[in-house]
């Protein structure tokens, strides 16, 4: 396993189930970021606006710009203000298609901030 490996998996064992309360703000953006896709990756957008309706939106959108990109948020944008299940189904699938993937991205955004995130 690389050093990457490890810091992805102590973000994930270590930081993910903090209340986000507690959370420094780079820490808060990834770990909504993962929030969101791990929930896109079981149950789409649906599942996610299911699991956790009280997300701030504009919040979550600010983080996907901080660790994904425009594209991404304006997917997950596109899908809480079309909210019909035609237009979920077709931001679903589009976030499939993203590459880098917004889970890439945050690997990524672990990686080059493991010395704010790990403090």
């Amino acid at each position: 396993m690389t050093e990457k490996d490890t810091h992805w998996n102590k973000f994930i064992e270590e930081i993910c189930d903090r209340d986000v309360d507690t959370l420094s703000p780079v820490q808060k953006n990834a770990v909504l970021c993962f929030w969101y896709d791990s929930e896109m990756q079981n149950g789409g957008h649906s599942g996610y606006l299911e699991n956790y309706p009280d997300t701030n939106p504009d919040e979550l959108e600010d983080a996907i710009l901080t660790v994904g990109n425009r594209e991404i948020a304006d997917n997950y944008r596109r899908a809480i203000t079309d909210g019909e299940e035609d237009d979920i189904e077709e931001t679903d699938n589009a976030y499939y298609d993203f590459e880098p993937s917004l889970c890439d991205c945050l690997e990524e955004f672990v990686w080059e901030n493991r010395n704010v995130i790990f403090d």
